[in-house]
């Protein structure tokens, strides 16, 4: 894998993480955002918790590298080939 491909790749493996967890934040503000905010305290609700562990963000990002390398890898075989 060259210098250009593997910062690329590192680049990739940091940016999901961070697009996962603003996706699952959008999903939670969404489906609570029709509620009104200032009787939540009388009336019995739920209330949705989302907790991810850092290591979350460390594992999606290698599971992310590994796919982009292994892309990154098919694409340089099929060249190869042509």
């Amino acid at each position: 894998m060259s210098r250009k491909n593997m910062v690329a790749g590192i680049l990739v493996s940091l940016f999901v993480p961070i697009l996962v967890y603003f996706a699952m934040v959008a999903s939670v503000d969404l489906i609570s955002w029709p509620e009104p905010p200032e009787d939540f305290q009388y009336h019995d609700s739920y209330f949705t918790v989302m907790h991810i562990d850092p290591v979350m963000f460390t594992v999606i990002a290698v599971i992310t590298f590994i796919i982009y390398a292994a892309i990154s890898l098919a694409v340089r075989y099929v060249r190869r080939k042509a």
